[in-house]
């Protein structure tokens, strides 16, 4: 999970952490008890490891806007589809989201400040999209699981498509070479790194 502050708000990329753990691993006072300026929840797709403490937040920031791929909503009510089997569960979920499907590269929020684009990126799941922040001129790029520091996304999970992968990577390579990268799951990276050595940016 990511948590991004400044002059504009919070905002929350994959609820996977709860607003209490959030809290203290970032020294945040008030951030579990709505005490923070949390506009946006941003859901990059609709696996369990991804979004498990949605409703959490949705409950401590119920005026935050969530932002969620409709063409990911199968996977929010069977826990086989969501991969909360892989737990030892079967979690299902239910709650009020914007349906970002087909708003590829359309801002979902935006101020002075701020302004934070959709970009649809299937493969990993049917409704994968990275979100890229523009911050006072900076640029950032928050993948998900489509892109990883060397390697991508698993697609052999119900609803992935190694085709439509490909097709999400090509995208990616095609963005400013020192464009930021962060990731799902591992360390941070740079486009331009990743065209250099994740051998999946060479398909």
């Amino acid at each position: 999970m990511y948590l991004i502050t400044g002059d504009s708000g919070v905002f929350v990329v994959d609820p996977s952490v709860s607003p209490v753990k959030a809290e203290s691993f970032c020294d945040i006072p008030g951030l579990s008890e709505g005490g923070c300026p949390v506009k946006a929840l941003l859901l990059t797709h609709g696996h369990h490891d991804h979004i498990k403490y949605v409703n959490e937040w949705i409950k401590a920031y119920p005026s935050a806007q969530v932002f969620f791929s409709g063409n990911d909503k199968e996977l929010l009510s069977n826990g086989f589809m969501n991969c909360s089997y892989m737990e030892g569960t079967n979690i299902t979920y239910e709650f009020d989201y914007t349906n970002i499907a087909g708003m590829h590269g359309a801002s979902v929020y935006k101020d002075d400040e701020i302004d934070v684009r959709v970009l649809e990126t299937p493969g990993h799941t049917m409704g994968s999209v990275c979100y890229l922040f523009g911050i006072n001129g900076e640029e950032l790029l928050f993948t998900g699981d489509t892109v990883f520091q060397g390697s991508v996304g698993r697609t052999d999970m119900p609803g992935g498509s190694s085709k439509e992968l490909v097709n999400s990577v090509r995208q990616i390579s095609k963005m400013d070479p020192a464009l930021k990268i962060y990731p799902g799951h591992g360390p941070d990276s740079t486009v331009g790194d990743e065209i250099k050595y994740n051998p999946f940016f060479e398909m």
